[in-house]
């Protein structure tokens, strides 16, 4: 008796785990975004290279370790450190002009600046990418429901052209026609739930899940017409720019780095403090200074030559990138302009009449006012006018997030 409990309780306990296991993970698009910056390996880089910036601006600042040294010197052979004639204990520490410091930190500060800068890039990027695989998902649910609608519409026109080629209103190649539309439709149903399937991995994957996962995305393909005008939004994106503020700041840092170079020409300060003793008396405390003889033959001259050209490079770089990220926030808007045009004839004006034409048509065709290759006609309207709508909205709230993300690069 105790071992059939336990192997009903085990039973149970599996399907239990089993029915957690096949459970639906469910998504809002922020949440989905949110989950998505939480395990993207490329934010997680971006997020340790901010703290590697930390350490650099650290290490920039610090001052050369001291160097402590103990020397023995005037010991006849065979004979022992006691017997030194001289004893020479030295604490000597070099330290750089404090303009160098100076400019040390301001080009470690702009790193730093650089590095949480490229994680809002990334975020951003990685934000437009949930996105459009969130839209696309629900696009492919959409897609489905309709053809299922259609399907099920079908259905029934089969229904009634099988029951007047039995009461001989029609022939039976009508029947026929209606069953190779109903088989096209299922095709088209399979086609279209392959390719949900293909866009809830990738999606899956976005997030860090694994891809065979199933998903309940709740947000809905929503139409809200994008209200700014250009001359509103080319600055707006401009100034948002990720890449555009990455720009600025790398040339701010070379602009210090040349900077830097040119201070090689001042010299440094070397600090020597110790004690010596001399024929094994007693210590006599001793200090000396020095400076560095900076030669410009030498490292600062192609130091200089060097930060120059980086210098010249990122001003290069920052001037092309500027052009580039307008061109392409134009274009986006264009094509969001363009896709919102195509949502409100849709929502105006086409999804209305096609649903009008279709109960009419189907009036009409259960009083013989029209025949059935009509009807069937009034079908495939209204089926590839709501697949298209859904299509027009999936494209519109694409470029939508592709616009917000126009003024990144993706490097």
């Amino acid at each position: 008796m105790a071992v059939k409990f336990v192997f009903i309780f085990l039973t149970l306990l599996l399907i239990s785990a089993t029915g957690i296991g096949q459970e639906k993970q469910t998504y809002s698009l922020a949440e989905a975004i949110d989950q998505a910056l939480r395990n993207n390996p490329d934010v997680l880089m971006a997020q340790k290279e901010i703290e590697a910036a930390k350490g650099r601006k650290l290490q920039a600042i610090s001052p050369e370790q001291p160097e402590l040294n103990l020397a023995w010197e005037g010991i006849e052979s065979g004979g022992s450190l006691s017997k030194a004639k001289e004893r020479n204990i030295t604490l000597s520490q070099n330290l750089e002009f404090p303009s160098k410091y100076i400019l040390k930190r301001g080009v470690g500060q702009r790193e730093f600046d650089i590095a949480l800068e490229n994680l809002g890039r990334i975020k951003s990027l990685v934000a437009a990418r949930v996105k459009g695989a969130y839209y696309k998902v629900k696009y492919f649910e959409r897609l489905v429901e309709t053809l299922e609608f259609t399907l099920g519409l079908l259905n029934q026109f089969r229904d009634a052209t099988l029951f007047k080629y039995q009461a001989g209103e029609l022939p039976y190649f009508e029947v026929i026609r209606a069953k190779v539309e109903i088989a096209k439709t299922q095709n088209e149903i399979l086609e279209a739930k392959k390719e949900l399937q293909t866009y809830q991995t990738e999606l899956n994957l976005i997030l860090g899940r694994f891809g065979s996962e199933e998903l309940n995305l709740t947000d809905e393909l929503i139409f809200v017409p994008f209200q700014e005008s250009k001359e509103q939004t080319l600055p707006r994106l401009t100034q948002q720019s990720k890449s555009l503020k990455i720009a600025r700041l790398t040339l701010e840092k070379e602009a210090k780095n040349l900077s830097l170079a040119r201070s090689s020409f001042i010299p440094d300060l070397s600090l020597t403090g110790g004690m010596l003793s001399e024929g094994g008396q007693g210590y006599i405390p001793s200090f000396g200074v020095g400076i560095t003889l900076p030669l410009w033959w030498w490292n600062p001259k192609g130091q200089i030559q060097e930060n120059r050209a980086n210098l010249q490079i990122a001003e290069t770089r920052k001037q092309a990138l500027e052009r580039i990220v307008k061109g392409k926030i134009e274009r986006a808007f264009d094509l969001v302009q363009a896709s919102q045009e195509q949502v409100e004839l849709f929502e105006k004006t086409l999804l209305k009449e096609v649903d009008e034409e279709l109960k009419a048509g189907i009036n009409s065709y259960q009083y013989n006012q029209i025949d059935a290759l009509g009807l069937l006609d009034i079908y495939r309207t209204n089926k590839t006018t709501k697949t298209e709508y859904y299509k027009t909205l999936y494209n519109y709230l694409s470029a939508l997030a592709d616009l917000e993300v126009a003024g990144e690069t993706s490097e």
